[in-house]
C-alpha cells in the first residue's frame, strides 16, 4: 500500500509573506510513525514548496500512484481553516480522476466537526478525529484495516467514515500519554533545501514537540482540534523532553542545515523540566541554530532564572498572547494559579529585552461585548506593556469552543465560507461594531502601534540576532495586505 502526504498549491498567511515554506509537522510525524510500524510505503508532495499547481499537483499524483492520500494541519497560524478549501478541492480533482484512491483528512476542524465536514465533502472518505495530532495508531489501524478483504472499519476509534449514506463516527481514542515513545520526525521525505521563512530566511522550518494546553481559553484556536465528546483532553498537555527536543534541533541543524527554528508549540515552556533539560543539552551541543518559541507568559516568569542561558543557546524571539486590556479581563481569560496582569507583561517584556530576546505579542479583537472604547484601551494596555511587535488577530468563533456555542445559541455568525476563516477576518459583530467596524479599528491599532517614535529603531538596531530585523521587515512589508484583510474581504491565505 502506498500512501501519500499532500500539500496542495495554496497561499500563506497573510503576516508571513508571498514565500512562508515549512515541513508540516502533522505530516513529519505521521509519515515517521506508520514508516516505522511498515503499515505502507509512505511518500510526501509539497506542491507549495516545488511551486506545483494543479496540474502539476496531478501530475505528481499520477507519478507515483498512491493507494491513500492525506490531507491535514494542526497549526492555526498556517492559515485557520482557510487551508480546508484547499484541501477539498484537491480531493476533489483527485476523486474524479482516480474514484479508487482513498481519500483521508485530519487535523484543524476534522476533529472538532467531522460529520459536517464530511457531509458537505463527498470526496472525503475518512476523516481521522483523534485529538491534537494524536493520529498516530489511528491511521496505523485503519491503514490495516483497508488492506483487509473485507474491512470493519467500526473496530477502528477515533474515524469518521461513510457507510453508506450514513456518516459514522466511531468511539473516541484515549491520548497518546508519552510523546517521546514516537519516532524521531520523518524530515528525509521533505524537500528540506526548499524552505524558508518570511520570504526572506533560508535555511528555515518549523516543529511541533507538545500536544494539549493547561490553559484551555474559551477563545483559543486549538479547539478546533479538540473532540467535543471529551473537552477535557484539550487540558491534558503532554510534551517531549528536553533532551529529545535538542536531538530533534541536532538533527535538523546538522544533517539538513536549519538555521532557524521555529516551535509551533501554542505552549512550548509549559513544563520546567523540559525547559532545565533543554538548555542543559544545547549547552553540550553548541549548536549553530537560532529558535523562536510560542509560550505562556507564567511560564517564562517561572523561568526568569533560565533566560540567560535560553538566550546563549539559541532563543532569539518569543511569543506571548496578552489576551486583555485591563488585569480583569486578562484575569478572566488566562488559567491556572498564577496572576499576571499588565505590570507583570510589561517586567517580562523588560527582562527579556534586557537578555537580548526580541518579543512578539498576540491579542485579541471581536469579542461579543467589544465596543469601540474597549478595543482601544486594548491597544493602550499593549501600548504600554511594549513588546517589539505585535499581532492583532480577530476572533473566529472555533467550533466545540465556548465562544462558538454561544455563537450559534444567539445566530451572529455572518461569515460561514472557511476561506474567511483565517483569524485575520471578523465573521461575526460584537453587541455594538459591525464587522467592519471590528477590522477597522484592528487596522488602526496596527498603524499606532508602529507609529510610535523609537520602536521601529529599537527593534531593527537593538538585538543582535539578524533574524529580529528580517522578520520585522517581511511583516512591515505584508502589513497593507493584512490590516486589507481585516477591514475587508480580501483573501489573507
Amino acid at each position: 500500500m502506498k500512501l501519500l502526504f499532500i500539500t496542495p498549491p495554496m497561499g500563506n498567511w497573510a503576516a508571513f509573506g508571498e514565500r512562508h515554506l515549512a515541513c508540516n509537522p502533522f505530516y513529519t510525524q505521521l509519515a515517521a510513525f506508520i514508516r516505522e510500524k511498515k503499515a505502507a510505503a509512505v511518500d510526501v508532495l509539497d506542491c507549495r514548496a516545488l511551486d506545483l499547481d494543479d496540474n502539476g499537483m496531478m501530475e505528481e499524483v499520477d507519478k507515483r500512484k498512491p493507494d491513500v492520500v492525506f490531507f491535514g494541519t494542526l497549526i492555526p497560524a498556517a492559515g485557520g481553516a482557510a487551508p480546508l478549501n484547499r484541501f477539498h478541492a484537491a480531493m476533489q480533482r483527485i476523486k474524479e480522476r482516480w474514484p479508487e484512491t482513498i481519500t483521508l483528512a485530519g487535523g484543524i476542524l476534522y476533529t472538532a466537526i467531522p460529520r459536517e465536514l464530511m457531509r458537505d465533502n463527498p470526496q472525503i472518505d475518512f476523516a481521522l478525529v483523534s485529538v491534537f495530532g494524536d493520529c498516530e495508531h489511528t491511521l496505523w489501524e485503519l491503514l490495516e484495516e483497508l488492506k483487509k478483504p473485507s474491512p470493519t472499519f467500526q473496530t477502528v476509534k477515533g474515524i469518521c467514515y461513510r457507510d453508506g449514506d450514513e456518516v459514522v463516527l466511531t468511539p473516541r481514542r484515549t491520548l497518546i500519554a508519552d510523546l517521546d515513545e514516537l519516532p524521531m520526525p520523518a524530515y528525509d521525505l521533505f524537500p528540506m533545501d526548499r524552505y524558508c521563512g518570511y520570504s526572506v530566511i533560508p535555511h528555515y522550518n518549523e516543529a511541533l514537540t507538545s500536544r494539549g494546553c493547561e490553559g484551555a481559553c474559551h477563545f483559543c484556536y486549538e479547539w478546533w482540534l479538540v473532540d467535543p465528546r471529551n473537552p477535557r483532553d484539550f487540558t491534558y498537555h503532554r510534551t517531549r523532553g528536553g533532551k529529545k527536543v535538542a536531538g530533534e534541533m541536532e538533527l535538523l541543524n546538522k544533517r539538513y542545515g536549519v538555521k532557524l527554528l521555529t516551535f509551533a508549540d501554542d505552549d512550548f515552556n509549559s513544563d520546567r523540566q523540559k525547559m532545565v533539560d533543554l538548555v542543559e543539552e544545547l549547552e553540550k551541543k553548541r549548536l549553530d541554530l537560532s529558535w523562536f518559541i510560542l509560550g505562556r507568559a507564567q511560564n517564562f516568569i517561572r523561568d526568569a532564572d533560565l533566560i540567560p542561558r535560553l538566550r546563549k543557546v539559541g532563543m532569539f524571539q518569543v511569543l506571548v498572547g496578552i489576551d486583555g486590556g485591563t488585569d480583569e479581563e486578562i484575569a478572566e481569560a488566562r488559567k491556572g494559579p498564577m496572576k499576571v496582569g499588565v505590570k507583570e507583561l510589561k517586567d517580562l517584556v523588560q527582562h527579556l529585552r534586557q537578555n537580548d530576546i526580541s518579543t512578539i505579542a498576540t491579542y485579541l479583537n471581536g469579542f461579543w461585548e467589544d465596543d469601540e472604547a474597549k478595543i482601544r484601551q486594548r491597544f493602550r494596555a499593549v501600548d504600554e506593556i511594549d513588546p517589539d511587535l505585535v499581532v492583532i488577530q480577530l476572533l473566529t468563533p472555533i467550533p466545540g469552543s465556548p465562544i462558538h456555542k454561544r455563537a450559534i445559541k444567539e445566530n451572529v455568525i455572518e461569515v460561514t465560507d472557511l476561506s474567511r476563516w483565517d483569524i485575520e477576518h471578523s465573521v461575526m459583530p460584537t453587541k455594538y461594531l459591525s464587522r467592519k467596524q471590528v477590522g477597522e479599528l484592528t487596522a488602526w491599532a496596527f498603524q499606532s502601534f508602529y507609529s510610535k517614535p523609537g520602536r521601529i529603531e529599537r527593534i531593527l538596531n537593538g538585538y543582535s540576532s539578524p533574524y529580529v530585523r528580517m522578520k520585522f521587515l517581511s511583516f512591515k512589508k505584508n502589513s497593507e495586505k493584512y490590516e486589507k484583510a481585516a477591514a475587508e474581504d480580501a483573501v489573507a491565505v
